[in-house]
Parts: structure tokens; C-alpha cells; sequence
């Protein structure tokens, strides 16, 4: 009796040990887990993205193709933004220099999709984006009428959160509210990672560029081990 009690305990020693082994064979095969990011969200999936067309700020169609061979960053929001965008944008800029500085993978195209088409024209676009950097480029939908539908599908697979808040009876005149993130597409066109930003104690939404910065070249360093499939 005593021997079928140590021969049942360790039938069930080694199964428990094999189930240690096979969950710790899927965590470490998750690039996710392996990699000690403090901002970005790494997809264990990336998503291709449905084909869109968009214009630049150079009054050029910008499509899906325009993404395949390069690494992109993607910022959102819109011209008359008081704080966040153009907070947004001057930390791209310096996390490029920085980039190219270091020589860190400074291979990567900073974009800029507008969500107030409306009222953020290309010539418009054009001065605001060149403020912040000359390779910065500018993109909104290329009609808001004709194609509104293709452009929330794309908004809306990237995770682009906006609110557009219009006063009954005065249409020339609302507010913007939109999400913050910054988005990275890899060289297939696809949505490989999303860089979240910080809370400070009082509830104020900001991207530290240390994070950005680490995350990125962490994410570029191991690319080859889950992006090029």
C-alpha cells in the first residue's frame, strides 16, 4: 500500500514538473513577457492594417503601401490642441536626435494624423508639422465626406480614440477630445506595438522619453525574432 502511495506521489511530482515546464517554455516564448518594457505594449499578433488612403501635407496621397520597407511612428491629434500634441511632437523630435546621436536604429518615419479635418487644411498642416521637425509628415483623410467610413476604420484598428463635442445649432464652432498614444508600424505596414503614456499623481497623462526611448530600441533589437514571418 505504501509503495502505490510513493509510486501515485511521484506519477504526480513529474506531471507537475512537466506543467512547470510547458508554462514556462509559453511564457518564454511570449516576446511580450521577455521584454522588460516600461511604456510600450508589444502584440504577440501584429495587425495588418486595412488599406486606406490619406493625404500628406505635401497634398501627396499617403496609402498603406507608403508604410511597407520602414519602421513608422504614428502620433495623433489636432492643430488647435493647447498642451498634448505639440508636447507630443517635440518628444519625437528629440527622441530622434537622440536616436541618430547614439546611431539607434534612427531608421523609423515620424507621422502626424490629424483627427479635425475639418478645420486642419494641408497648407495648415504643412506649417504646423514643419515646426517640429522637416521629416515629420503630416496625413489627414483625404475627404471627409467621400471617404469618412475608410477613414474611422483606420482610426479605429490603430485604437485612435477621439470625441468631437458640437453645440446644437453652431457648427462652426466645437470642442476636440482624443486618447494619447504612439503607435509603432513595422516594415509589413503593421501594428507592431503601442507606447502608452504616464499618470502623474494628479491625474496628468505625459510619455517620458527615457521610456519611449528604451522601449523602442528593446523592440527593434529583437524584431527579427517575431516580425518578419
Amino acid at each position: 500500500m505504501r509503495a502505490k502511495l510513493w509510486l501515485g506521489a511521484g506519477i504526480l511530482l513529474m506531471v507537475t514538473l512537466v506543467l512547470v515546464s510547458i508554462s514556462f517554455m509559453l511564457v518564454k516564448a511570449s516576446p511580450s513577457v521577455n521584454l522588460s518594457l516600461q511604456s510600450a505594449s508589444l502584440l504577440q499578433e501584429p495587425i495588418t492594417l486595412s488599406d486606406f488612403t490619406l493625404v500628406n501635407h505635401h497634398k501627396q496621397y499617403f496609402t498603406q503601401a507608403d508604410l511597407r520597407g520602414q519602421w513608422h511612428l504614428l502620433a495623433y491629434g489636432y492643430l488647435n490642441c493647447p498642451d498634448v500634441c505639440p508636447a507630443t511632437l517635440l518628444l519625437l523630435n528629440s527622441l530622434m536626435f537622440s536616436l541618430q546621436k547614439d546611431n539607434q536604429f534612427a531608421d523609423v518615419q515620424l507621422l502626424f494624423y490629424t483627427i479635425d479635418p475639418d478645420r486642419d487644411s494641408t497648407e495648415k498642416l504643412a506649417e504646423y508639422v514643419a515646426f517640429f521637425g522637416e521629416d515629420i509628415i503630416g496625413l489627414k483623410p483625404v475627404d471627409t465626406e467621400v471617404l469618412a467610413g475608410i477613414a474611422k476604420q483606420f482610426e479605429q484598428e490603430l485604437g485612435i480614440r477621439v470625441k468631437i463635442s458640437r453645440p446644437e445649432g453652431d457648427e462652426g464652432s466645437y470642442q476636440v477630445g482624443h486618447g494619447l498614444a504612439i503607435y509603432l508600424l513595422d516594415p509589413q505596414g503593421r501594428l507592431h506595438a503601442v507606447f502608452e503614456p504616464s499618470v502623474d499623481p494628479f491625474g496628468n497623462r505625459h510619455f517620458t522619453k527615457d521610456d519611449i526611448y528604451h522601449d523602442y530600441v528593446l523592440i527593434r533589437k529583437n524584431a527579427n525574432r517575431f516580425t518578419m514571418q
